[in-house]
């Protein structure tokens, strides 16, 4: 015990490395924690949102078998519909707008915890050398896979509306 005071300076030197590489692992940890969680509940908050459009979806397409029956009576009805077309336009329209905007935001997002994240490699890759490389390269595949997942949810509903107005101009057409 008495000998504590006096140890060697190269193991000192080694324990402090060992102090600091543990406490950057611990860091590196919370934040792939607090990144999981995130995650975790943007998905559900998209699941929860993809069901939302599959309901609507479902109910646009309840909605067109409708029109469709409609088409066949007078002028009346031709109008109606036209107004019911409008409508569902203004609405697809309007949910395409809100899923651009939340596609922004969540790439802004995505972006910001990508930098983050190569940030705080950089810092450590100092004292974790090869360790710290295959994180940062399992960091970015994830969070790049995550971006693609979303951008791919983000652009169901854009597709969609593509089809339907699609189908709407042709059937205006005909």
């Amino acid at each position: 015990m008495a000998n504590e005071g006096s140890q060697n300076p190269a193991e000192a030197g080694l324990k402090a490395v060992q102090d600091a590489v543990g406490g950057v692992v611990a860091s590196q940890q919370r934040s792939v924690g607090l990144a999981q969680d995130w995650a975790e509940s943007v998905i559900a908050s998209y699941r929860s949102q993809a069901e939302s459009y599959r309901a609507l979806t479902d109910a646009m397409r309840s909605s067109m078998v409708a029109l469709e029956r409609t088409l066949q009576s007078q002028e009346e009805t031709n109008r109606a519909l036209k107004e019911s077309l409008d409508a569902y336009r203004n609405v697809v329209e309007s949910a395409s707008e809100t899923q651009e905007r939340n596609m922004e935001l969540a790439q802004s997002f995505f972006d910001d915890i990508i930098d983050t994240l190569r940030s705080q490699i950089e810092s450590s890759r100092a004292l974790l050398l090869e360790p710290a490389a295959k994180q940062q390269e399992f960091f970015q595949n994830v969070t790049q896979e995550w971006i693609d997942a979303y951008m791919r949810l983000l652009n169901a509903p854009l597709e969609f509306y593509r089809a339907s107005v699609e189908g709407a101009k042709n059937e205006g057409e005909e």
